[in-house]
């Protein structure tokens, strides 16, 4: 029996990325930042503890091949917060969208916390007496 031949051209498979890859690599992304961490959950919130080793949280909502970014983060103390947020936020938006290949809108930004530097010079000095 001889083959069928489709006249037809191949057709390519389509990609899927899901919100959950975007979310955790842009955490991963945030939390390679040197001076930026996040806020480990706790059991119903009692003792979540935040730290600069800990990955910030991020909520994607995706739409398509291009997403919006909810990120809450720390800073570490003393920072330009306006400077070290317009860094998180291209660097963000480059890598995600390098790794991916979904396109970043926007990338809004929560600052919930700093955290003073615990070693060198400046120990103790920015205590209010």
């Amino acid at each position: 029996m001889a083959p069928i031949l489709d006249d037809a051209p191949a057709r390519r498979g389509g990609l899927t990325i899901a919100d959950k890859v975007v979310e955790r690599t842009a955490g991963q992304v945030l939390k390679d930042l040197p001076g930026v961490g996040g806020t480990s959950s706790g059991l119903f919130g009692i003792g979540a503890s935040s730290s600069l080793d800990t990955r910030p949280s991020v909520d994607v909502t995706l739409s398509g091949r291009s997403c919006t970014l909810a990120v809450q983060l720390g800073l570490a103390y003393p920072t330009p917060i306006v400077e070290a947020t317009e860094h998180v936020r291209s660097t963000l938006s480059h890598e995600v969208e390098r790794l991916t290949g979904v396109t970043v809108r926007q990338v809004d930004i929560s600052v919930r916390w700093l955290a003073p530097e615990s070693s060198g010079a400046n120990r103790g000095r920015n205590r209010l007496q």
